[in-house]
C-alpha cells in the first residue's frame, strides 16, 4: 500500500513538475515573442518618426504666357507701274541711201531694188508717223511726156512693193519729175544710168 500511495505521489509530482515545466516554458515563449514583437513595433514607429515628410509638390510653373505674335510686316505698297516708256526712235534712216535704180526704158524692181525698199518698210514700220513720197525720175531719152509716165510707173512699182510689206498705203504717195530732176548730167550712158532711178523723201 505504501509502495502504491509513494508511485502515486512520485506520479502527482512529476505532472506537477510538467505541468509548472511547460508554464514556464510558455511564459518564455510569450516573453520572447513579446520582445521580439515590442521592437518590431518600436523600430516602425522609429522608421515612421524618422522617415521625412514628403516633401511638398513644387508649385506648378504658371502656364507661360506664348508670346505675343510678331505684328504683321507691313505690307509693301503696290508700286506703280512704271510709266511706260517712251518708244524708242529708230535711228534714222538715210533715205537718200536708199534710192532705186532702174534698167533703160525699165520699171521693173531688181533684187537689189527690192532689199532697199524691204528697209525702208522695216524703218516704217518701226516709225508709224512716218510718210514718204516716192519720186520717180528718168534720163533724157524720149519726150518728156513719155519720161513722164515712165516715172510714174517705176514710182508706182516701189510703192506697191511697199504696200506689199505692210505699209499702209495713206503713208505712201508717188510722183514723177519726169527727165525734170537729172541726178547727174545726162553726157553719156554712166551719167544717164544714174538718173534712171526712184528717191525717198520723207514728207509731214
Amino acid at each position: 500500500m505504501f509502495k502504491k500511495t509513494s508511485i502515486w505521489v512520485i506520479v502527482l509530482i512529476s505532472v506537477v513538475a510538467i505541468a509548472f515545466i511547460a508554464t514556464g516554458c510558455a511564459k518564455k515563449q510569450v516573453v520572447k515573442e513579446e520582445a521580439a514583437a515590442k521592437p518590431m513595433v518600436e523600430t516602425k514607429k522609429e522608421e515612421a518618426k524618422a522617415a521625412p515628410a514628403p516633401a511638398p509638390p513644387a508649385p506648378k510653373e504658371e502656364a507661360k504666357a506664348a508670346p505675343a505674335p510678331a505684328p504683321p510686316a507691313p505690307k509693301e505698297e503696290a508700286k506703280p507701274e512704271a510709266a511706260a516708256r517712251p518708244e524708242e526712235k529708230p535711228a534714222p534712216v538715210d533715205l537718200a541711201g536708199l534710192r532705186i535704180q532702174f534698167a533703160f526704158d525699165d520699171y521693173n524692181l531688181s533684187t537689189r531694188s527690192k532689199e532697199n525698199l524691204e528697209k525702208i518698210a522695216k524703218w516704217m514700220s518701226k516709225t508709224p508717223a512716218a510718210k514718204i513720197q516716192v519720186q520717180g525720175n528718168t534720163c533724157n531719152i524720149g519726150t518728156a511726156e513719155y519720161n513722164l509716165a515712165l516715172g510714174e510707173r517705176r514710182a508706182s512699182s516701189a510703192k506697191k512693193y511697199l504696200q506689199g510689206l505692210g505699209v499702209s498705203a495713206d503713208r505712201l504717195s508717188t510722183i514723177s519729175y519726169g527727165l525734170e530732176k537729172p541726178l547727174a548730167p545726162n553726157t553719156n550712158e554712166e551719167s544717164r544710168s544714174k538718173n534712171r532711178r526712184d528717191d525717198f523723201v520723207e514728207i509731214k
